[in-house]
C-alpha cells in the first residue's frame, strides 16, 4: 500500500488534473461517493437508528462532505449538513462550492456553525444524532485549529456518536499523525486515494478501521514522488 505525506498527496492531485485531464470536481464526487458507502456501511453495522450529522468544512474536506450528503440524501438516509463556515464567504465556482450549492438547491437541512452562538444551540441536535460524519478539516491541517473550530470539536467528541472521518481526522496532522491540540477520533476513516503517513504508527489510534476510497486517480500508471 502507497502511502504519503500531504505534500505528496497533493502533488497527486495535481497530476491527476493536469497531466491526466482529470476535473478536481469528478475527484471530488469519486471521494464523496466512496465515502458516502462508508458511511452508510459503518451505519448498518452498528444498527444505528436516527439522522445522519455531516459537519463540514470550508476546503475540499467540507467539499466531499456535501458530496456525501447528497448522495445518503439519495439513498433514503436522514441527513443534516451543518456548515463550519461562513456561507457568505464561499467561492461558488469552486468545487466546495459548487457542491455547496448543489445541496442547497436539493433543500437539504443545512444549519451554520460558524459562532461561539450557535454552538449553544447544537447539544440538543448531538443528543438525537445516530452517525457523524467528519468534513471539518483535511490533510492540509497543519497547526491547532482556531476558535470556534476548536471548540466543535471537542463538542462533537463530547458527544461520542459513531463517527465517520472524511480523509483524516479532524485535528491529526497527516505527516507526524501527532494531535494538533484536539483530534475526533474516528471509527472509520475513508481516506481519498492513498492513506497518509500520520495514520500509521501513534496515529492509527484516532483512525479507527481505515478505508481506502478510490477516487480514479491512475495511481499505476503515475510515478514514484
Amino acid at each position: 500500500m502507497r502511502w504519503v505525506t500531504r505534500e505528496e498527496m497533493r502533488e497527486l492531485d495535481r497530476r491527476a488534473i493536469e497531466e491526466y485531464g482529470i476535473p478536481a470536481l469528478v475527484l471530488m464526487e469519486n471521494a464523496g461517493r466512496g465515502a458516502a458507502v462508508e458511511a452508510a456501511r459503518l451505519y448498518r453495522e452498528r444498527g444505528l437508528r436516527g439522522p445522519v450529522l455531516i459537519f463540514c468544512g470550508a476546503g475540499n474536506n467540507g467539499g466531499d462532505g456535501f458530496v456525501i450528503a447528497r448522495h445518503m440524501s439519495n439513498a433514503g438516509f436522514d441527513i443534516r449538513v451543518f456548515c463550519c463556515f461562513d456561507r457568505a464567504r464561499a467561492d461558488r465556482a469552486r468545487e466546495a462550492g459548487i457542491n455547496l450549492a448543489i445541496c442547497e438547491r436539493m433543500g437539504l437541512p443545512i444549519r451554520d456553525v460558524f459562532t461561539p452562538e450557535a454552538l449553544e444551540g447544537l447539544r440538543a441536535e448531538l443528543a438525537d444524532g445516530a452517525l457523524l460524519v467528519d468534513a471539518v478539516f483535511g490533510v492540509g491541517l497543519s497547526k491547532p485549529p482556531r476558535e470556534p473550530q476548536f471548540s466543535l470539536l471537542r463538542l462533537l467528541g463530547q458527544a461520542r456518536l459513531a463517527t465517520l472521518a472524511v480523509d483524516v481526522p479532524s485535528g491529526l496532522d497527516a505527516n507526524t499523525g501527532e494531535p494538533l491540540g484536539i483530534v475526533l477520533r474516528a471509527d472509520v476513516t475513508a481516506t481519498m486515494a492513498c492513506p497518509k503517513v500520520g495514520m500509521r504508527g501513534p496515529g492509527a489510534a484516532w483512525v479507527g478501521r481505515l478505508a481506502v476510497v478510490d477516487i480514479g486517480m491512475p495511481l499505476a500508471r503515475m510515478a514514484a514522488l
